[in-house]
């Protein structure tokens, strides 16, 4: 958030407060979440004394991705993500590999409702945000926002630019604002759409659980190819991991595309190692 004395009425100090400043947003599925806020630090109690957490921030990614997994996700899976923070959260010897593959349990099981929302909702999100934004914008500042959108820059692209930060501080304040009651629209009508489709969600959903299925089976596959070479096998597990580590709500989903590309050239890697070694 900027520290300009300029800018500390009520929209601002609500943004600060709730972690929901519309560029400090980053999209997990579709819905908006703020970098980590220190007003909610994971704190554990030693003796009396109030301490936070060694991995605090990281603890605090997993609680906020847990509290706004996608509407329709399974009760179940979204009291055990909420559980696992906790448990988390209250043992200091909690170390960032174990709350790691924490937050890669959630996020593979949240996968499918996930993907299956925004199949629903995301076809015409883009557009709709940036109608949204201009509706809520007085005619002189819809005209400096128009002058750069009709050009083919997103609203949220524009945000971000030195352009942006060029204008005043009531200009800013006033797309900020437009900008995150927008995000809050624009996640109520998907939840509306979402309910009101549940059959066409629930097809979407079975979609979803077989084409995670088979990416983790593409990557048990690749991580079985570490064995063929020592001389590899770091360098194929490390990729695994990687791919692994995309199941995470708080990073990029692993694809099949990018998975069968790196088996294919591992393929190839230790086809021409075998090779070598029946010439030897």
């Amino acid at each position: 958030m900027r520290t300009s004395t300029t800018r500390t009425s009520t929209p601002d100090l609500r943004h600060e407060l709730n972690g929901t400043h519309p560029r400090n947003a980053r999209r997990v599925g579709l819905r908006f979440y703020s970098t980590v806020s220190i007003l909610f630090l994971p704190l554990n109690r030693y003796n009396g004394v109030t301490m936070v957490h060694p991995h605090a921030a990281l603890l605090q990614e997993f609680q906020i991705s847990a509290n706004k997994l996608v509407p329709l996700t399974p009760p179940e899976i979204v009291e055990e993500a909420k559980k696992l923070v906790q448990e988390l959260s209250a043992n200091e010897n909690a170390g960032v590999e174990q709350i790691r593959q924490a937050l890669i349990y959630v996020g593979q099981k949240e996968f499918p409702y996930r993907k299956a929302y925004e199949e629903l909702c995301a076809k015409d999100e883009e557009v709709r945000m940036q109608e949204i934004v201009l509706g809520k914008l007085d005619a002189s500042v819809k005209g400096k926002i128009e002058a750069v959108t009709t050009h083919g820059v997103h609203i949220l692209d524009f945000v971000k630019s030195s352009q942006f930060e060029a204008l005043d501080s009531s200009d800013r304040l006033a797309i900020d604002t437009a900008v995150l009651d927008a995000h809050d629209q624009l996640n109520q009508q998907c939840d509306e759409r979402a309910t009101s489709r549940k059959a066409s969600y629930d097809e979407l959903v079975a979609r979803w659980k077989a084409t995670e299925e088979k990416i983790q089976a593409m990557i048990e596959v690749l991580k079985g190819m570490a064995d063929r070479d020592p001389k590899w096998h770091d360098e194929i597990v490390g990729r695994a991991r990687q791919f692994e580590e995309g199941w995470s709500v708080v990073e990029r989903d692993p694809t099949e595309e990018e998975v069968q590309k790196e088996l294919e050239y591992w393929a190839r890697v230790l086809g021409e190692s075998e090779d070598e070694e029946v010439l030897e």
